[in-house]
């Protein structure tokens, strides 16, 4: 029997509170369930709402987190895929047309990536900020509208509707850049909230219209998905450190006792019910500015598949039925389908970014493989000239 052939993916979500890594075996073979061999996690220096104020201290994360894992698995370490949380990534629509300028009428890859940068041209407030992605949402050809791509079809009018997503550049360029310190090179980038849905919607709940939620430390993503497709990604700079916060403030705390006060390790110096506020004002106040993005795209108490909750603040206590609440909408945890999709290896929604990023990675061909130790081989010759020259 033929061997099936596997890679090993490496998955890195630097969060503000915690860096997690998962390292998965995938195999070529879809029949065969991918692997997750090991998962760990470290807590998070040098960040501050998901951004990057001290690139030092982040690459000593990134590199103690590393050494977490077994020896074994440091060895087989090629394929890296890497998670963009940041407050500000968000994501912008755009729509264009072009003229098909072929004798015969055939649409080709060359006219869809025209169309692209037409509609890239439409975008605003595209200062200072890169794409990260460009998802195709709508196909229309000759003003009829198609299903799926539109390669190898005939007209003369195509038309597209397209959603980018867009981040900081800086930092994207402070992330390259501390990867690139430690020697290990990127292959791929995605927004955080893009490698969960992979993990917690079910088709049905991308057809039908489902927001997940990943309520952090100090930020808060929502990812709306519908008709397969997703349609709004947001990342807010409000997450339950707030809390931490306020509850410091209310009660005139230190940080420290009120995270213990928050997470229900440490005996209450106030009646309970004045804690319940504090944390009702903050979760309110978050889906207020959750609803205002809802609004953008009209989907405010208008989503069929409801509401997945997830992130280390979803665990507070009443915070479904806080959410439930303010939002209007069904809602329910994000652990069912983590559990389903991985396999029953994988309940830990806050691992579920790192293991997700591990299906973003690029099909790693033969070709792929070469060219990537070619590039690896060519830039270490570059350094050690450059070391050597005066």
């Amino acid at each position: 029997m033929a061997r099936n052939k596997s890679h090993i993916i490496v998955g890195i979500d630097i969060g503000s509170y915690k860096t997690k890594l998962a390292i998965v075996q995938h195999f070529n073979n879809p029949k065969i369930f991918p692997k997750i061999l090991q998962i760990v996690e470290t807590e998070s220096e040098g960040l501050f709402h998901g951004n990057i104020i001290d690139e030092k201290e982040v690459a000593e994360t990134i590199w103690k987190t590393i050494e977490k894992l077994d020896e074994d698995l440091q060895k087989k370490i090629r394929y890296i895929v890497l998670a963009l949380g940041a407050a500000g990534i968000n994501s912008i629509w755009s729509s264009a047309f072009i003229i098909n300028s072929n004798i015969n009428g055939e649409i080709t890859s060359l006219d869809i990536t025209r169309l692209e940068e037409e509609a890239e041209k439409g975008l605003t407030n595209f200062k200072n900020r890169k794409k990260i992605h460009i998802i195709p949402i709508k196909y229309k050809i000759d003003q009829n509208e198609i299903q799926g791509n539109p390669l190898h079809m005939f007209g003369k009018r195509l038309e597209g509707k397209f959603l980018f997503i867009l981040s900081p550049i800086l930092y994207i360029e402070k992330l390259e850049e501390i990867m690139k310190t430690l020697n290990l090179e990127i292959d791929e980038i995605v927004a955080g909230p893009l490698a969960e849905c992979s993990l917690f919607l079910s088709k049905k709940e991308k057809m039908a219209g489902t927001a997940i939620i990943n309520f952090g430390h100090s930020t808060t993503s929502l990812l709306v998905y519908e008709n397969n497709n997703p349609i709004l990604l947001s990342i807010l700079p409000y997450g339950s450190n707030n809390i931490t916060n306020d509850i410091a403030l209310g009660l005139s705390v230190s940080l420290e006792a009120a995270e213990e006060i928050k997470c229900g390790r440490s005996e209450l110096p106030i009646a309970k019910r004045k804690l319940e506020e504090i944390i009702e004002f903050r979760i309110a106040d978050i889906c207020e500015k959750i609803n205002l993005e809802l609004e953008k795209i009209n989907r405010r108490e208008l989503l069929a598949g409801g509401i997945i909750l997830a992130g280390g603040g979803s665990e507070l206590f009443h915070s479904d039925y806080l959410f439930k609440y303010y939002l209007k909408l069904p809602i329910r945890f994000a652990n069912d389908e983590l559990i389903k999709k991985t396999n029953k290896q994988l309940a830990d929604t806050n691992f579920a970014k790192a293991v997700g990023l591990t299906y973003f990675a690029p099909i790693i061909s033969e070709k792929y493989a070469i060219k990537k130790y070619c590039s690896i081989f060519i830039n270490n010759v570059l350094a050690l000239l450059k070391r050597l020259l005066p």
